[in-house]
């Protein structure tokens, strides 16, 4: 069987697209599906990487959260507020001071603070879930302490991608204050990647998720991918499906949202809900040929710039299925320089500018990937991984 081709990166769109603000710890991704969906993005996050200033103007930022106001300002300096709507990416919702003025000073396609309160309080989450007759995870609060028997996880209420999560352990000490123990879930972790329209939602796709894995160089439980779609009995299908559409009536989401799951052979249990758009949709946007992007800024009623399926897949679907995303974590202080340009199943994205100087434990680059299963995903994203990793290793 053929391999599949890879599709190149979206082209710099032209100055007359109508333009979109991007903010987010990462905006890259989201980038290249506005272009794909017609927009001209403009963008301010973290990176700033390479190839996302191929493509958009973008503003690193240095003072993050706080430093996307004035970073958003610089971008629409010259553009009329009520044409230049606004997303915001991964972790904003852990920053609603910052998402309210950012809605304060233009159009901000995402969901309110108001719901993001109730989408990112476990205890609410598993309120609903029981009041569906949907299983979820048992939450305690921070001061009613679990026995540390390796049953619980501590999650900070304001984590992210698993940041501020970990195993409830003897030796951990205090719990501290903004936390929660959450029954741990043994399965295998998955994301189902959603689209609300504030009293229903649709499941796009669900994607296994890569979660500290060691051959990324990933901290312990740290989103570090996501391979998909996965093909689940119709029981958890089912499961999911009803997941989705109770938290959008009992909240109001609107548009793109992910729900981390553990998924084990009878049940589909929610760990977290992440209110807009996530890592796992440029996975499902790949499979589908779908503008994810697009399709949130449809649910908040913006006509299409450019149809839905603009956006060719990843990969000849005729051959390939299953497409896979890696990101790779510096094992030690890295200066970035000649990366490898890929091959015919995989490419590199989220590429630091050259001669940046990554610290240990920070995201290096992302590996896209293409195969024809789950497990043939995998392997190229661990061949590929090795291949940038000796690179790295040769230019130290």
């Amino acid at each position: 069987m053929p391999l599949p081709h890879l599709q190149t990166a979206p082209s710099r769109p032209h100055r007359s697209s109508p333009p979109l603000v991007l903010v987010g710890a990462s905006t890259r991704a989201a980038a290249w599906s506005a272009i794909r969906a017609g927009w001209r993005p403009l963008c301010a996050d973290l990176f700033a990487d390479q190839d996302l200033l191929d493509v958009a103007t973008a503003i690193a930022v240095e003072e993050y959260p706080t430093g996307l106001i004035d970073a958003v300002s610089t971008l629409t300096a010259n553009l009329p507020n009520e044409t230049c709507p606004r997303i915001y990416t991964g972790a904003m919702e852990n920053h609603p001071d910052v998402l309210n003025s950012l809605a304060a000073g233009g159009q901000l396609l995402g969901n309110s603070t108001d719901v993001l309160k109730l989408v990112r309080d476990p205890h609410w989450v598993a309120r609903v879930c029981q009041a569906a007759s949907l299983s979820c995870p048992e939450v305690r609060n921070g001061h009613d302490i679990p026995e540390a028997n390796g049953q619980w996880m501590l999650r900070r209420l304001d984590s992210a991608g698993g940041a501020g999560v970990s195993e409830w352990k003897a030796s951990t000490g205090s719990p501290g204050r903004n936390v929660v123990f959450q029954r741990r879930i043994p399965g295998l972790a998955a994301s189902a990647v959603c689209l609300g329209n504030g009293s229903s939602a649709s499941v796009l796709g669900i994607t296994e998720q890569l979660v500290g894995e060691p051959w990324l160089h990933a901290p312990r439980w740290s989103w570090c991918g996501s391979i998909g779609p996965l093909a689940l009995p119709a029981s958890l299908n089912e499961q999911v499906a009803q997941l989705a559409d109770v938290l959008a009536s009992a909240s109001g989401l609107v548009g793109l949202f992910g729900i981390d799951l553990v998924l084990d052979n009878k049940s589909a249990w929610p760990i977290e809900i992440n209110p807009r758009y996530t890592g796992s949709a440029e996975v499902i946007e790949m499979a589908s040929g779908r503008s994810m992007i697009g399709r949130h800024l449809e649910a908040f009623g913006e006509p299409p710039v450019a149809p839905l399926d603009a956006v060719a897949p990843l990969g000849d679907q005729t051959t390939a299925t299953i497409q896979g995303k890696a990101v790779l974590y510096a094992p030690r202080a890295t200066l970035v320089s000649g990366l490898p340009e890929g091959g015919t199943s995989w490419r590199l994205a989220d590429v630091p500018q050259p001669g940046h100087l990554v610290d240990q434990g920070r995201p290096v680059c992302t590996i896209l990937a293409t195969a024809t299963s789950l497990e043939g995903c995998r392997n190229v994203l661990e061949r590929a991984s090795e291949n940038v990793y000796q690179k790295l290793a040769s230019i130290e």
